[in-house]
C-alpha cells in the first residue's frame, strides 16, 4: 500500500478503513487513530523527508 501523499489518497485510506469496520464503535476508533495521526503529521512535518517518515508511521499505525 502506497503512502498517502495528497488529499485524495488520504480519502481512500479512510474509506478503506471504514469499509473494514466490524461495528460502530470499531468505526469510532478507526476514525480516532486516522485523525491523530493526521494531526499529528500536519503539526509535525517540516521538510519533505520528516513528512515522508511522518506518513509512513501513520499507515503503519492504522494498518499495525
Amino acid at each position: 500500500m502506497n503512502t498517502p501523499a495528497n488529499r485524495t489518497e488520504w480519502a481512500e485510506l479512510i474509506v478503506k478503513e471504514m469499509s473494514s469496520a466490524s461495528d460502530p464503535n470499531d468505526t469510532r476508533n478507526r476514525v480516532f487513530r486516522i485523525l491523530e495521526m493526521f494531526d499529528k503529521c500536519a503539526a509535525n512535518c517540516s521538510t519533505p523527508d520528516e513528512a515522508h517518515k511522518m506518513r509512513e508511521m501513520i499507515i503503519a499505525t492504522i494498518l499495525g
